[in-house]
């Protein structure tokens, strides 16, 4: 016999309040119950949903990039990467960027999370970066290990500049990227 279905809604309050809190207080200081207090619900509640703090991040994180980061269809290539890469690059001048930092905190210490963390999220944003790449390629594919190198050479300078200057993720600086790895996308290796 299983129990009551869960809400949705407590699902999105805890969502909404893990983001808020972070944004507000930081990720060091945000804490289950922290969450649990500002979402309304028990800290039961948030622990019958997730183990740690980083899985209820990783959670809010992807909730964010599913609803907030476009899958562009510009036309172009590079306008489609360029298009997402602003979004991106934007976001994680906020929110976004203060979390992505705290999962790297958090998988740092353990194997187990960071491997849920590429699942997650990073695998989906890189699928969608394949995709758009792709597209610069036609009627030539991509192989795999071209894509993936591609594909690393888009996120590699995100990452960097994100744990060490996130100012620098600027449109500008998405429009080079952009245009550099398209170019190597439709030139070839």
């Amino acid at each position: 016999m299983s129990g009551r279905p869960r809400d949705p809604g407590v699902d999105d309050a805890i969502l909404r309040a893990t983001m808020a809190l972070v944004e507000e207080k930081g990720y060091r200081a945000a804490s289950i119950e922290g969450i649990a207090a500002r979402a309304g619900v028990s800290k039961q509640t948030v622990y019958r949903r997730y183990r740690s703090k980083g899985e209820v991040i990783l959670d809010s994180l992807a909730a964010y990039a599913a609803g907030n980061l476009p899958a562009p269809d510009t036309g172009s290539p590079r306008g489609d990467l360029a298009a997402l890469l602003t979004a991106t690059f934007a976001a994680q001048q906020g929110i976004s960027g203060v979390l992505n930092r705290a999962l790297v905190a958090e998988s740092i210490g353990d194997e187990a999370f960071a491997r849920t963390v590429w699942e997650r999220l990073i695998l989906p944003r890189r699928e969608l970066v394949r995709t758009l790449l792709a597209r610069a390629r036609e009627p030539r594919e991509l192989g795999a290990a071209e894509a993936d190198f591609l594909v690393d050479l888009v996120y590699g300078p995100m990452w960097y500049r994100l744990l060490f200057d996130p100012a620098s993720l600027t449109a500008g600086y998405a429009e080079r990227l952009a245009e550099t790895v398209t170019g190597l996308a439709a030139g070839g290796s």
